[in-house]
């Protein structure tokens, strides 16, 4: 993808994702109830930071991790820390009341995931949540992808990886999505999923003419198939949201 397509898909997301109020509302539920006054919230991989500012109001203090830049460069708040920098080279003695991860381990190999899920919870304080957040098998993003690969981890590899380690938590399925007015930014957002998330490097740089055809057309089938009767374009995304408390 050009950078072009990639800064069209980002402000997509960032403008029309629904996820930032569905967390919204699951922390005002289920967590902030049982935290003490003047909290304080780790977001690893916090993207535009729609998400910080939509529970900003209920912390003290905000840390947010990450990496890319351009991603996080429009963001501002006066409660709040951002470093540019991966999850992996954070290094504070500072613990949470939460730390959040929304839609970050799909860029992190299966193999490592309980790790990085226990390095989380170092972050947590006693008495504290890991809040983490991923697109679930099943939906219209789902079967998007499922188009493309049979590969690609969603929420029940992260359910199943919390099972074996034997950590308290609670799941809670959410619906989110994305809208465009045009059928390219649409198509662009839909080339972003697969591409991103359905391919290696190594996979497109292989692919023949007319397998790089048939992918095309397969994605523009997808992106008509998402125009709704009022001429929006719509694809919604069943995810999950996994609550670990730390005793």
């Amino acid at each position: 993808m050009s950078p072009q397509e990639y800064a069209t898909a980002f402000r997509v997301l960032a403008a029309t994702a629904r996820h930032p109020e569905n967390i919204g509302q699951v922390f005002e539920e289920r967590i902030l109830p049982r935290l003490p006054k003047q909290p304080a919230l780790l977001d690893v991989g916090a993207g535009s930071g729609k998400v910080a500012e939509r529970l900003a109001p209920h912390f003290d203090l905000l840390t947010l991790l990450e990496p890319n830049r351009e991603q996080i460069a429009g963001f501002s708040h006066g409660k709040a820390k951002v470093l540019i920098e991966p999850f992996e080279r954070f290094h504070a003695p500072e613990q949470y009341e939460l730390v959040l991860c929304s839609h970050v381990l799909y860029h992190v190999p299966l193999s490592d995931w309980g790790g990085f899920i226990d390095r989380l919870l170092t972050f947590v304080r006693p008495g504290g949540y890991c809040l983490i957040v991923m697109a679930a098998a099943r939906g219209p993003t789902y079967q998007l992808c499922r188009d493309f690969t049979e590969t690609q981890l969603f929420s029940e590899q992260l359910i199943a990886t919390v099972q074996q380690k034997r950590l308290p938590h609670e799941v809670i399925p959410t619906m989110s999505g994305f809208f465009t007015k045009t059928f390219e930014e649409m198509y662009t957002l839909c080339r972003f999923f697969v591409l991103e998330g359905c391919y290696t490097a190594a996979q497109l740089a292989a692919m023949s003419e007319d397998e790089v055809r048939e992918l095309d057309e397969k994605l523009r089938a997808h992106t008509e198939r998402s125009r709704g009767a009022d001429g929006m374009y719509r694809l919604e995304q069943d995810e999950d949201l996994l609550i670990i408390p730390k005793p």
